[in-house]
Protein backbone atom coordinates (compact mmCIF):
# COMPACT_ATOMS: atom_id res chain seq x y z
CA UNK A 1 0.00 0.00 0.00
CA UNK A 2 2.80 2.29 0.91
CA UNK A 3 4.69 1.55 -2.27
CA UNK A 4 1.65 2.50 -4.62
CA UNK A 5 1.26 5.77 -2.98
CA UNK A 6 4.97 6.40 -3.16
CA UNK A 7 4.49 5.52 -7.19
CA UNK A 8 1.34 7.97 -7.65
CA UNK A 9 2.80 10.83 -5.67
CA UNK A 10 5.66 10.05 -8.22
CA UNK A 11 3.63 10.14 -11.14
CA UNK A 12 2.07 13.60 -9.99
CA UNK A 13 5.55 15.07 -9.59
CA UNK A 14 6.83 13.74 -13.02
CA UNK A 15 3.31 15.21 -14.60
CA UNK A 16 3.89 18.65 -13.57
CA UNK A 17 7.39 18.94 -14.29
CA UNK A 18 8.05 20.93 -17.33
CA UNK A 19 9.20 19.05 -20.35
CA UNK A 20 13.33 19.28 -20.69
CA UNK A 21 14.26 21.86 -23.87
CA UNK A 22 16.48 19.77 -26.28
CA UNK A 23 19.56 21.63 -27.41
CA UNK A 24 21.47 18.56 -28.41
CA UNK A 25 20.52 15.71 -30.88
CA UNK A 26 21.92 13.23 -32.93
CA UNK A 27 25.62 15.12 -33.16
CA UNK A 28 24.19 18.79 -33.16
CA UNK A 29 24.48 20.77 -30.61
CA UNK A 30 22.82 24.94 -30.42
CA UNK A 31 26.16 26.52 -29.12
CA UNK A 32 25.84 30.55 -28.52
CA UNK A 33 23.43 31.13 -31.16
CA UNK A 34 24.74 28.86 -33.68
CA UNK A 35 23.94 25.42 -34.69
CA UNK A 36 27.25 23.22 -34.63
CA UNK A 37 27.84 19.35 -35.94
CA UNK A 38 30.62 17.37 -34.25
CA UNK A 39 31.47 13.91 -34.77
CA UNK A 40 35.15 12.01 -33.81
CA UNK A 41 36.23 9.15 -36.17
CA UNK A 42 38.64 6.42 -34.76
CA UNK A 43 41.37 5.82 -37.70
CA UNK A 44 44.07 3.90 -36.88
CA UNK A 45 47.48 5.13 -37.41
CA UNK A 46 49.61 7.92 -36.50
CA UNK A 47 48.73 11.81 -37.32
CA UNK A 48 51.54 12.24 -40.02
CA UNK A 49 49.11 8.92 -41.73
CA UNK A 50 46.21 10.21 -40.80
CA UNK A 51 47.03 13.63 -42.15
CA UNK A 52 47.74 12.34 -46.12
CA UNK A 53 44.81 10.35 -46.32
CA UNK A 54 42.86 13.61 -44.57
CA UNK A 55 44.28 15.80 -47.30
CA UNK A 56 43.59 13.14 -50.20
CA UNK A 57 39.89 13.10 -48.55
CA UNK A 58 39.66 16.68 -48.64
CA UNK A 59 40.81 17.45 -52.34
CA UNK A 60 38.20 14.66 -53.62
CA UNK A 61 35.43 16.05 -52.19
CA UNK A 62 33.78 18.44 -54.51
CA UNK A 63 32.05 20.74 -51.70
CA UNK A 64 35.22 21.93 -49.81
CA UNK A 65 36.76 25.43 -50.54
CA UNK A 66 39.48 27.34 -49.58
CA UNK A 67 40.79 24.56 -47.21
CA UNK A 68 43.86 25.94 -44.89
CA UNK A 69 45.76 23.92 -42.93
CA UNK A 70 46.96 25.08 -39.01
CA UNK A 71 48.30 23.49 -36.34
CA UNK A 72 45.81 21.18 -35.43
CA UNK A 73 44.81 20.02 -38.75
CA UNK A 74 42.34 22.01 -41.22
CA UNK A 75 39.71 24.61 -41.70
CA UNK A 76 37.81 25.72 -45.04
CA UNK A 77 34.46 25.94 -46.66
CA UNK A 78 31.69 24.07 -47.56
CA UNK A 79 29.76 25.21 -50.89
CA UNK A 80 27.12 22.96 -53.33
CA UNK A 81 26.54 20.47 -50.82
CA UNK A 82 23.89 18.55 -51.26
CA UNK A 83 22.05 15.20 -49.30
CA UNK A 84 21.92 12.54 -51.45
CA UNK A 85 18.18 11.90 -49.68
CA UNK A 86 17.49 8.68 -51.78
CA UNK A 87 21.03 6.99 -50.74
CA UNK A 88 19.32 7.22 -47.10
CA UNK A 89 16.26 6.20 -47.94
CA UNK A 90 14.46 9.41 -48.14
CA UNK A 91 11.65 10.42 -50.80
CA UNK A 92 10.49 13.54 -52.21
CA UNK A 93 7.33 13.42 -50.72
CA UNK A 94 8.22 13.23 -47.01
CA UNK A 95 11.30 14.94 -47.18
CA UNK A 96 11.85 18.98 -46.71
CA UNK A 97 12.73 20.83 -50.23
CA UNK A 98 15.73 22.16 -48.40
CA UNK A 99 17.25 18.58 -48.07
CA UNK A 100 16.34 16.72 -51.54
CA UNK A 101 16.62 20.03 -54.04
CA UNK A 102 18.85 22.34 -51.71
CA UNK A 103 22.28 23.61 -51.42
CA UNK A 104 24.22 24.07 -48.30
CA UNK A 105 26.82 26.20 -47.62
CA UNK A 106 28.84 26.48 -44.43
CA UNK A 107 32.07 26.10 -42.51
CA UNK A 108 34.33 23.02 -41.17
CA UNK A 109 37.48 22.65 -39.07
CA UNK A 110 39.23 19.07 -39.03
CA UNK A 111 41.44 18.43 -36.12
CA UNK A 112 43.52 15.44 -36.06
CA UNK A 113 45.66 13.57 -33.54
CA UNK A 114 47.10 9.75 -33.19
CA UNK A 115 44.38 7.21 -34.10
CA UNK A 116 41.16 9.58 -34.38
CA UNK A 117 40.07 12.61 -35.94
CA UNK A 118 37.38 15.13 -35.25
CA UNK A 119 35.39 17.29 -37.66
CA UNK A 120 33.18 20.06 -36.75
CA UNK A 121 30.64 22.04 -38.61
CA UNK A 122 28.89 24.97 -38.20
CA UNK A 123 27.23 28.16 -39.62
CA UNK A 124 25.30 26.02 -42.06
CA UNK A 125 22.97 28.08 -44.58
CA UNK A 126 20.48 26.23 -46.91
CA UNK A 127 19.17 27.46 -50.52
CA UNK A 128 16.01 25.84 -52.36
CA UNK A 129 13.70 26.21 -54.80
CA UNK A 130 9.97 26.36 -53.08
CA UNK A 131 6.98 26.71 -55.53
CA UNK A 132 4.93 29.71 -55.46
CA UNK A 133 1.24 29.64 -55.30
CA UNK A 134 0.00 31.08 -58.48
CA UNK A 135 -1.50 30.04 -61.50
CA UNK A 136 1.82 30.02 -63.58
CA UNK A 137 3.68 27.23 -61.15
CA UNK A 138 7.07 29.36 -60.91
CA UNK A 139 9.36 28.62 -57.72
CA UNK A 140 10.89 31.50 -56.08
CA UNK A 141 14.74 30.65 -54.35
CA UNK A 142 14.28 30.69 -50.54
CA UNK A 143 17.53 31.40 -48.22
CA UNK A 144 18.09 30.68 -44.55
CA UNK A 145 20.19 29.72 -41.70
CA UNK A 146 19.59 25.46 -40.60
CA UNK A 147 19.80 26.98 -37.31
CA UNK A 148 16.26 28.95 -37.47
CA UNK A 149 15.05 26.34 -39.97
CA UNK A 150 14.87 23.25 -37.49
CA UNK A 151 14.91 25.23 -33.63
CA UNK A 152 12.16 27.26 -31.69
CA UNK A 153 11.78 30.07 -29.23
CA UNK A 154 14.68 31.89 -31.11
CA UNK A 155 17.17 29.29 -32.43
CA UNK A 156 17.32 27.69 -28.47
CA UNK A 157 15.36 24.53 -28.97
CA UNK A 158 14.72 22.02 -31.69
CA UNK A 159 11.70 21.72 -33.27
CA UNK A 160 10.28 18.01 -32.28
CA UNK A 161 9.07 17.84 -35.62
CA UNK A 162 12.40 18.51 -37.35
CA UNK A 163 14.24 15.46 -35.43
CA UNK A 164 13.67 12.64 -38.38
CA UNK A 165 15.62 15.95 -40.74
CA UNK A 166 18.01 16.99 -38.09
CA UNK A 167 19.12 12.89 -38.05
CA UNK A 168 18.84 13.23 -41.93
CA UNK A 169 21.59 15.64 -42.20
CA UNK A 170 23.52 14.33 -39.61
CA UNK A 171 24.37 11.21 -41.49
CA UNK A 172 24.50 12.56 -44.58
CA UNK A 173 27.73 14.57 -42.83
CA UNK A 174 29.07 11.65 -41.05
CA UNK A 175 29.30 9.70 -44.16
CA UNK A 176 31.21 12.62 -46.10
CA UNK A 177 33.62 13.26 -43.90
CA UNK A 178 34.14 9.73 -43.24
CA UNK A 179 37.69 8.33 -44.46
CA UNK A 180 36.66 4.83 -44.38
CA UNK A 181 34.07 5.79 -47.49
CA UNK A 182 36.86 8.23 -49.62
CA UNK A 183 37.65 6.72 -52.35
CA UNK A 184 41.24 6.21 -52.49
CA UNK A 185 43.23 8.14 -55.37
CA UNK A 186 46.09 6.41 -56.58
Amino acid sequence: MIVRGVVLILLFCLADAPAQDLTKYDLFEIKDNELVWQNTYHYPGHIDSIRAVVVQMLKSKYYTFNVVRNELGYQGEIKHYRVDCKKYGRIYFNTPRIYCDGEWIGKFILEMKDNAYRVTVYALYYESLKPNADYLRTERIVKGRYLEAVTKKGGTVFQKKELQNISLMSFSLREEFNLSSTPSIP
